[in-house]
């Protein structure tokens, strides 16, 4: 897949759609900088109409301070990923109890925004 991702209309195309991702041009303000680029290994399937289930391995190594001793220390970072995505219209009116849900437009799916969101969550404090 292209360094440079752009949006996914959802609504559209077929399923499932697997990618292999390298994203280097995120901005996490309030971690570490980016040592390694994000590296993923991602699927997104259809379960209906307005549903999809997103799975994935991702991973990457940040530059942080440590807490401590106030030296740059590595942050290696791997994690699964495993959620649902519906579209921003619902969430108001998403009366579900699922805690993995991203909410997003689906005609302009942007890939790199969840990611993002996904390694802020999973981010030590």
């Amino acid at each position: 897949m292209s360094k440079n991702i752009n949006t996914i209309n959802l609504r559209e195309g077929t399923f499932p759609i697997k990618m292999n991702l390298i994203l280097e041009d995120i901005d996490f303000q309030s971690m570490g900088r980016l040592k390694e680029s994000i590296c993923g290994d991602i699927e997104i399937s259809l379960i209906s109409k307005d549903l999809f289930h997103f799975v994935g391995v991702i991973n990457t190594v940040f530059i942080d301070i440590c807490q401590s001793c106030l030296k740059d220390i590595e942050v290696p970072l791997e994690f699964s990923s495993n959620l649902v995505i519906k579209d921003e219209d619902l969430m108001m009116d998403d009366d579900s109890s699922q805690d993995q849900t991203h909410y997003q437009n689906l005609e302009y799916f942007d890939i790199k925004q969840l990611i993002q969101e996904e390694v802020s969550l999973n981010y030590p404090n």
